[in-house]
């Protein structure tokens, strides 16, 4: 028996000792200085979410959701999908051609909710320019539930079409008994 009892305290002696090593696998203050960077970023993707247009071109529209920047133009082209976030002390839209850096002062003197963004372009980016972002209102609920809509539509025409195909699968044995009196 205890040779059972050891092999039964066995597995938990080493899955203290796995958690003891996760947890410790990071020093406090790595765990601090982390924490504080997730909290950074996150206070700066909470004024940043929604949707905005693009001060230089009225057709390009930007959609913050999360800690993503969705990127499209008003002639239906080819939509992009960044990652916004924290970089050093400076917080980075990767747009992988180019990136730019955040101007935080202009975006704290605005308060919680901002309705311009100044992006500048980083250090070490390929050349290209400032981006100006200006906050655009919600769409409405009338476009999305038109979306919804053709959805419900085309699902409509589907039942029709099926419906008319079962009358004329119906006809053929119907004019049968016809034929034969």
């Amino acid at each position: 028996k205890k040779e059972g009892d050891e092999e039964k305290s066995a597995p938990s002696s080493v899955a203290a000792a796995q958690r003891e090593a996760r947890d410790s696998r990071f020093s406090p203050i790595a765990s601090a200085q982390r924490e504080a960077r997730l909290r950074f970023e996150k206070d700066i993707l909470d004024r940043m979410q929604g949707r905005w247009g693009d001060e230089a071109d009225p057709n390009i529209t930007y959609v913050v959701e999360g800690s993503i920047c969705s990127v499209s133009s008003g002639d239906g082209g080819r939509g992009f999908r960044n990652r916004l976030s924290v970089y050093g002390v400076e917080f980075c839209w990767d747009a992988r051609r180019f990136w730019h850096y955040l101007n935080l002062p202009e975006l704290y003197s605005q308060g919680e909710i901002a309705e311009k963004l100044e992006w500048n372009p980083a250090k070490d980016s390929p050349p290209t320019t400032q981006i100006v972002w200006n906050r655009l209102p919600p769409l409405p609920e009338v476009e999305e539930e038109a979306k919804e809509g053709e959805g419900e539509k085309k699902e409509e025409k589907a039942e029709e079409k099926e419906a008319e195909e079962k009358p004329a699968e119906a006809a053929p044995a119907e004019a049968a008994p016809e034929a034969s009196a």
